[in-house]
């Protein structure tokens, strides 16, 4: 858990009260999740530095095996959220803080395909827990394109799409737009 304080210390926060709610939340995650879980990290504002005091906390959360989403969503509400609502109300109240979770919550073998969130995670990142290394695959590698859960058809789809932009980014140079 050293890690999560580590890296909650780099984060921007506006008080002691913030960082306590933010590394119980962390903590909370990974006691919660424990063998299940593969990887969280903390992406968005937070970990470009941008966050305000009413700013989301983003969160990539990859599981071995994950429910469906909706039941995902119920499960980390009724076991996180909840969990340190009082925590969150006091920084609310006392602080003004308002620090909603927003959790992006994938099995591994969803991980493992291309999501377009991974847009926004490449650049700005704080990876808490990756004890196999998907998350770093992800976020560390340029060339990170997982074939593996890939069927020809989603290849064939991908190339004609890629040649579609293609076609309409030249026709739009050629036009002088």
């Amino acid at each position: 858990m050293d890690n999560i304080e580590k890296c909650v210390s780099e984060l921007k926060t506006f008080s002691m009260l913030h960082q306590q709610y933010l590394i119980c939340v962390l903590e909370g995650i990974i006691e919660y999740y424990k063998d299940s879980l593969l990887g969280l990290t903390i992406f968005g504002s937070y970990a470009r530095g941008e966050n305000r005091k009413n700013s989301d906390l983003d969160l990539l959360i990859i599981l071995k095996k994950a429910p469906g989403f909706s039941e995902r969503i119920k499960e980390f509400v009724n076991n996180i959220e909840l969990a340190h609502e009082s925590l969150g109300q006091q920084l609310y109240e006392e602080e003004d803080i308002l620090c909603e979770l927003s959790p992006y919550i994938l099995s591994k073998e969803e991980a493992l395909k291309f999501q377009p969130v991974y847009f926004d995670l490449t650049e700005h990142n704080k990876i808490l827990f990756d004890p196999e290394g998907i998350i770093s695959r992800i976020y560390g590698a340029e060339d990170f394109i997982p074939t593996e859960e890939y069927e020809s058809e989603d290849a064939e789809t991908a190339i004609k799409d890629a040649e579609f932009v293609l076609k309409t980014v030249e026709e739009a140079f050629k036009k002088g737009i």
